[in-house]
């Protein structure tokens, strides 16, 4: 992979922890556990619902910067359909996760019964199967491009207010540390 620029750096970081998570999910929802339902007294299994409901908050958040700021800018420099593309593709997607968030939260409020749990994972497998996808062509079309595509001072900037956003304002935190 080539060096990345420093907005490249601070969405790799954001893609990559999008990646662990669905990549958890994806073990409990179709691995050797996958015909037991959650059970919220599994430490374990109340985290991964915990950290999904946050992780898919996240996710929105980083959707929401890449539509508003950084998809336009790749439309300024001619990357016009890849821009539509991949708005596009987070347009599909949000459905699939306010779904999926909501059977999360459903679970942790209500607890696990069959067809709760048949409802999630079926939910959980098809954001899991659109998000790897989308996440592999963002990394390879955008993130690793960002140094020819962005000018330095905007990249520069860009990183730091995305770090800025995440953090809630503070660059204190390891993320923004690397911004």
């Amino acid at each position: 992979m080539s060096d990345l620029t420093e907005l490249g750096a601070v969405m790799h970081e954001e893609h990559f922890r999008t990646l662990v998570l669905i990549c958890g999910l994806e073990n409990r929802v179709t691995g050797e556990f996958a015909d037991r339902p959650i059970d919220l007294h599994d430490v374990e299994d109340r985290t991964l619902l915990e950290n999904l409901v946050v992780g898919l908050e996240e996710i929105v958040g980083h959707n929401a910067f890449e539509e508003t700021v950084l998809f336009p800018l790749l439309k300024d420099v001619g990357a016009d359909d890849l821009a539509v593309l991949l708005t596009q593709e987070h347009f599909a997607m949000g459905p699939l996760a306010k779904k999926l968030r909501a059977l999360a939260v459903e679970i942790l409020e209500q607890g696990s019964s069959t067809d709760r749990w048949t409802a999630f994972c079926d939910a959980a497998t098809d954001f899991a199967t659109h998000l790897m996808l989308h996440l592999q062509k963002e990394e390879t079309t955008v993130v690793q491009h960002l140094g020819t595509l962005l000018d330095p001072d905007v990249d520069h900037a860009l990183a730091l207010r995305r770090t800025t956003e995440r953090d809630g304002g503070k660059l204190g935190s390891q993320a923004g540390k690397a911004a």
